[in-house]
């Protein structure tokens, strides 16, 4: 302890700090303008301008109460910032630090990355205030909690509680229970936050139900219930129940008939750090006797070797592919596995992927020497080079209000990448026919602006052009190769503010044909966006909300389904 006077009363046993206090003890750090101690009850009170740090995180207040004993606490007119992927190493007083937990094996979760989750990982802090808070070695109490991912205040975003508890579950995880909860957006417009208790670090779903649109599965406009049975570190089971309402009005508003509504179930469970499981089932409606046509269902086990390569056991039930220009196709069912590789650095910039696998396929055929519906077998060996080269870098503008963090999450950079791909992939059946591709591509990638003014100030752009050879072609029409010279084209573009438009589209140069059309509308804030996503092909979309840094989201989102999956060049990639 230092401080600009330290007294000790040796009858009543009190030791006093005053003036420009500060304490270190265990893995902590104290200041204040005053301390005092009580040696006998291992009682510490420190009063104005306390403030407490212990590794990422900083805790405020005007008076706290400390029991050293017992390691229980309380902060008066608390605030602070608290780092959440170090929640729980940090915010015990007195306990030793916890290892940092293992990252995320990039194997198990690459496949179903959301093209919009990246920027819900940039605020990984969060500032907060109560009028009090009570703590000991493992659970936290607060009266009137108010938390924001905002750097800035007043927050265009915050979320509200009259009282709350925090208990660490892990080293990265932290169950939350709040009583009376909403988050309210720009100090006017509040939403309720339906559950009472979550756990910071998984994502979920902060509005009650979700709205998304599916006209193949669901004819159009559904509204969705997603209701967390179990969600434990481990294992998760998801059920949501649906309304199709575009069936019910074009039903005559026959509120009864069982097609109107439907439900789906999801499941994950991990074993291991490497090995998990996901699965699930989707009921197209709550007639039994339509089930055997119109649900789905798959089941996956995925094991990765190491952070590169995985081991994936998969079987399906009617999974919908979308194969390019020959549109949305059907597997009937499939049960094989795969082992494959991602990213695998050779040199700098350039990358490796490879793919073998084999599977027991049934689906449709156009081959008049084939039933309508063969099963065969089916194995599959691909390795594509990726190469990328970096051509210009610009300089993001400072981390402020008005300037690099006016309507992103964070300071844009702009950029100009050029990128290319060389690869062969080929296909043998067990009636003897086989399709070989050769792929060769190349394109630019970019970003100009720095979204931070009020006028077509952000421009995002993806020119790639493909060239595959293939002959002979595949029994079935899920994996047949037909688009041979593909040009892939996206932008997306600042309008006025916050919002930004563009959309995404490949077209066949060879016959014009264009597939593959995505239409994004975003609204764009610093804390917190909107999008809206259309496939024109596909006949999906979805209205999205992100919430950074909480990994809270209202998703009703058909897109994210994995009864999806998309055929390139012979290849399926599941959702």
């Amino acid at each position: 302890m230092t401080a600009d006077r330290q007294e000790f009363d040796l009858l009543r046993r009190l030791f006093n700090a005053i003036g420009n206090v500060f304490l270190r003890f265990k893995e902590a750090e104290l200041t204040a303008d005053r301390i005092q101690t009580d040696i006998d009850a291992q009682i510490l009170v420190a009063e104005g301008n306390v403030t407490i740090t212990r590794g990422d995180q900083v805790l405020q207040g005007d008076r706290l109460e400390y029991n050293l004993r017992l390691d229980q606490g309380s902060l008066t007119n608390a605030r602070g910032v608290v780092n959440t992927a170090r929640v729980d190493q940090d915010l015990s007083l007195t306990s030793a630090p916890s290892p940092p937990p293992l990252s995320t094996l990039p194997g198990l979760d690459e496949q179903t990355r959301d093209p919009q989750a990246e920027v819900t990982a940039t605020f990984d802090r969060l500032r907060f205030e109560a009028d009090r808070l009570e703590f000991d070695g493992r659970r936290w109490f607060a009266t009137n909690l108010r938390i924001t991912n905002d750097p800035f205040s007043p927050p265009e975003l915050e979320a509200r509680a009259q009282e709350a508890t925090a208990e660490p579950l892990s080293a990265d995880e932290t169950l939350l229970t709040v009583r009376r909860g909403r988050v309210v957006f720009d100090q006017r417009v509040a939403l309720p936050i339906v559950l009472r208790r979550f756990v910071v670090g998984r994502p979920y779903e902060v509005l009650p139900f979700e709205f998304g649109y599916d006209e193949q599965d669901r004819g159009g406009v559904f509204l969705a219930y997603r209701y967390r049975a179990i969600n434990t570190p481990n294992t998760q089971i998801t059920f949501l129940p649906s309304i199709y309402l575009e069936r019910i009005v074009s039903n005559d508003f026959d509120i009864f008939d069982a097609k109107s509504y439907g439900a789906a179930i999801e499941l994950g469970h991990r074993f291991t750090r490497q090995t998990r499981v996901r699965g699930y089932g989707f009921l197209n409606t709550l007639n039994p006797n339509d089930w055997p046509s119109t649900s789905r269902a798959g089941v996956d086990l995925f094991h990765n070797i190491d952070a590169r390569n995985l081991l994936t056991v998969s079987a399906i039930y009617r999974q919908r592919v979308f194969n390019r220009s020959l549109g949305e196709q059907e597997i009937t069912s499939s049960f094989g596995g795969t082992f494959s590789g991602t990213g695998i650095p050779l040199t700098q910039g350039l990358a490796l992927n490879y793919l073998l696998g084999g599977q027991y396929v049934t689906a449709a055929s156009d081959d008049p020497s084939l039933p309508p519906k063969p099963s065969l077998g089916r194995l599959q060996a691909g390795v594509t080079l990726n190469w990328v080269m970096p051509i210009w870098r610009g300089t993001p503008l400072p981390p402020t209000r008005t300037q690099g963090l006016r309507y992103s999450p964070r300071p844009v950079q702009p950029f100009l990448d050029f990128y290319s791909q060389l690869g062969g992939v080929v296909n043998y059946y067990t009636n003897g026919s086989s399709q070989p591709a050769l792929v060769a591509g190349a394109g630019f990638r970019g970003q100009v602006g720095h979204f931070s003014r009020n006028w077509l100030d952000y421009t995002s752009f993806d020119v790639g052009f493909t060239q595959t050879l293939s002959e002979p072609s595949s029994p079935f029409l899920f994996d047949r190769v037909t688009d041979f010279s593909v040009l892939n084209v996206g932008l997306l573009q600042q309008i006025y503010g916050p919002l930004r438009a563009g959309a995404q589209m490949q077209i066949n140069v060879d016959t014009g044909t264009v597939f593959d059309t995505n239409i994004i509308v975003e609204y764009s804030r610093r804390t917190y966006g909107v999008v809206f996503r259309y496939n024109l092909d596909r006949q999906l979309a979805a209205i999205l909300l992100r919430i950074s840094g909480f990994n809270w989201r209202g998703n009703a989102d058909p897109f994210s389904s994995p009864g999806l999956g998309t055929a390139t060049d012979g290849v399926i990639r599941s959702n």
